[in-house]
């Protein structure tokens, strides 16, 4: 036993953190998918016949617009603009 190799070991001098910006890269899909999810809900529902006033929450501040569609990452509104789905943070119907 006298006669064995000793082992090399690497010093780690970072602090290693490769759980928590995967934990929070899931946090932030899921928040993404319970929007989709919303505004799914939104279209589907049995008394949307063609437009809807929903109460919109985006990084930018709250606003009240009328939808009449989606695409695939917009949100078209009655006034011709268009809000991407990936900034909205929250969405309620009025």
């Amino acid at each position: 036993m006298r006669d064995l190799p000793k082992v090399f070991v690497n010093k780690f001098d970072e602090n290693i953190r490769n759980n928590k910006e995967i934990y929070y890269s899931k946090i932030l899909n899921n928040q993404k998918k319970n929007i989709v999810k919303e505004i799914d809900a939104i279209f589907h529902s049995r008394d949307f016949v063609y437009k809807r006033i929903v109460e919109i929450v985006t990084k930018d501040g709250v606003r009240q617009e009328t939808i009449i569609g989606k695409t695939q990452g917009y949100l078209l509104t009655i006034d011709g603009k268009k809000i991407l789905i990936s900034e909205i943070l929250d969405i309620k119907k009025l």
